[in-house]
């Protein structure tokens, strides 16, 4: 049975940042919390390069450098006991490099991956896209 029960974390990530929400509620009336929010770590270009234009593999960069940083976190509350249901939202190449990064304990822990694109849309909007999600997928 899916669905999204009290104590799933969703990660809600863009390349410009992520969110790691919990459902404090219950599955039939999902209450998602703000666990944490993070930036997407700087990656500064070289001398000199200020005036070209953005670069893939300086967004490559960024884009794991996000995931390594959104699975150490994620490992760590693993480690605490916490995050036994994980909930992935994120575009394809981020969603790809959290994926990469997972351990076997993680990967484990993850009950959906959405390739969608949720950080700038309202917590309701999260919550009822995660539910829809779950649902198709059961």
């Amino acid at each position: 049975m899916s669905g999204l029960f009290r104590g799933t974390w969703i990660v809600v990530a863009c390349p410009d940042g992520a969110m790691i929400l919990e459902n404090a509620g219950c599955m039939r009336q999902p209450d998602l919390r703000l666990i944490d929010r993070m930036d997407a770590p700087e990656t500064p270009r070289p001398d000199g390069w200020a005036d070209l234009p953005e670069v893939t593999d300086r967004n490559r960069l960024a884009i794991t450098a996000l995931a390594a940083q959104l699975v150490g976190r994620l490992a760590r509350e693993a480690a605490r006991g916490r995050a036994d249901r994980l909930v992935l939202a994120a575009p394809d190449p981020l969603l790809d490099a959290i994926r990469a990064r997972l351990d076997a304990d993680l990967e484990q822990r993850v009950v959906l991956a959405l390739p969608r694109r949720l950080t700038q849309e309202p917590l309701g909007t999260i919550m009822s896209e995660v539910n829809a999600a779950l649902q198709r997928a059961a």
